[in-house]
């Protein structure tokens, strides 16, 4: 579960990123730019764990699934935070661990436990009730807000990216695996980033730096994500990892100036004693 709550920082934090960054240099920048880094990246950790890449032929067309929903998700949600509002985005977000945990279920026949799924709901559960300001909601954005459709396919497509990630991490380990998965997504962005090329002229070097530290963050999470998958049930990491709106909401409080409502308060008392059901689970 620890590596779970690891992911779920890094993708916190990415998304705080990825809201500031996308709406000074637009949300197509800014993912080319923090996947191009992430994809870096783990060559970089592929080349110093001397770990070997024979065994991806085995796997390719989890690798050929992961690279398209991968890129759509990551294009879709930065899209989404680029449009906002974040109290419509985030709580749609968390709703990925939804589909990731029943493909784990039904497709790998995971048995994770009533204790585990209990956990897992009342989790996901509080997140979304964490990452929803309800009186906003009551005063009419949640008539079709810019966003929402956006957040709704990106969900759809993370948990399935999700899967994909666990299950090629369980099959060749977490190092080729998600080298693999990144390099799939450059390929996948690779003709939308020559179609759109002009949008990366003039770049402010503020919001580029940002794209890059949402880059960095990211990985965090991708990386203790997939170790995670490697090591345990797809199942237990993926709700784990669900919690991360709650990072984002935080970070808005301290940095964007934002106040908590009364739910959000309530949703954080949910989501930990899910989180502790979790851990007993895990025990």
């Amino acid at each position: 579960m620890i590596w779970g709550l690891l992911a779920a920082l890094g993708w916190g934090s990415a998304d705080l990123g990825a809201t500031v960054g996308g709406r000074r240099i637009g949300s197509f920048p800014t993912v080319i730019i923090a996947q191009a880094f992430s994809a870096l990246a783990t060559t970089v950790i592929l080349l110093a764990s001397g770990r070997g890449i024979d065994r991806l032929g085995s796997i390719i067309w989890i690798l050929v699934v992961n690279g398209v929903v991968t890129s759509s998700a990551y294009y879709m949600h930065y899209r989404a935070l680029e449009l906002g509002p974040m109290v419509v985005v985030s709580p749609i977000g968390a709703s990925y661990a939804v589909v990731g945990v029943a493909l784990a279920i039904v497709i790998l026949d995971e048995r994770p436990g009533l204790l585990a799924l209990v956990g897992a709901i009342v989790t996901i559960g509080g997140v979304m009730l964490t990452s929803t300001d309800l009186p906003k909601l009551r005063a009419g954005t949640h008539g079709r807000p810019p966003g929402l459709w956006w957040a709704v396919g990106a969900a759809i497509c993370f948990g399935i990216a999700a899967f994909t990630l666990g299950r090629a991490a369980q099959l060749v380990g977490w190092v080729p695996g998600l080298w693999a998965s990144r390099i799939a997504q450059v390929i996948c962005f690779a003709p939308l980033v020559v179609v759109r090329r002009r949008e990366f002229v003039g770049l402010a070097a503020a919001g580029v730096g940002l794209a890059l530290l949402t880059g960095l963050a990211d990985l965090l999470g991708v990386v203790t994500y997939s170790i995670g998958s490697e090591r345990g049930y797809l199942s237990i990491v993926l709700a784990a990892s669900a919690v991360f709106p709650m990072i984002a909401v935080a970070g808005s409080v301290a940095f964007l100036g934002e106040r908590p409502v009364s739910n959000q308060y309530v949703g954080v008392a949910i989501a930990a004693l899910g989180l502790l059901l979790l851990g007993r689970s895990a025990a």
